[in-house]
């Protein structure tokens, strides 16, 4: 089974780290694609050093938390990610509900879950 999760982990992983590519290195197709529309060089630079920081880092804390005896790092992560779906239900709340966006909050609550079952499968497995 926690090989099974850490499989998963790693995929998910690999797809944070997608992401992070696309937005440092394809700006305009990943901001045409999620509709953002930055506001000269200083927007460019802020959205690819926030979203991209975003996904690489949360790809980095997986692989450190994939390591045996790390797997707080998942929970890391799962705490970025818990965040990441507040911010969008705060959006639901204060300028209304995206239906677009529901796929996303759900794979973050998704993720957040698996991420944190992992860690706690590999705790359980470390200290038995």
């Amino acid at each position: 089974m926690t090989i099974g999760l850490k499989i998963i982990c790693g995929l998910y992983a690999a797809l944070m780290a997608l992401f992070g590519v696309r937005w440092w290195f394809a700006f305009e197709d990943i901001a045409l694609e999620w509709m953002v529309e930055p506001v000269g060089v200083h927007g460019v630079n802020n959205l690819m050093g926030d979203m991209g920081g975003l996904f690489f880092g949360t790809t980095i804390m997986i692989a450190l938390g994939l390591r045996a005896g790390h797997s707080v790092w998942l929970r890391a992560s799962a705490l970025l990610m818990g965040i990441v779906a507040l911010g969008r239900l705060q959006g639901y709340a204060t300028l209304g509900f995206v239906p677009e966006t529901v796929v996303p909050l759900v794979f973050e609550i998704v993720s957040c879950g698996i991420l944190v079952w992992t860690h706690m499968r590999m705790s359980a497995e470390h200290s038995a």
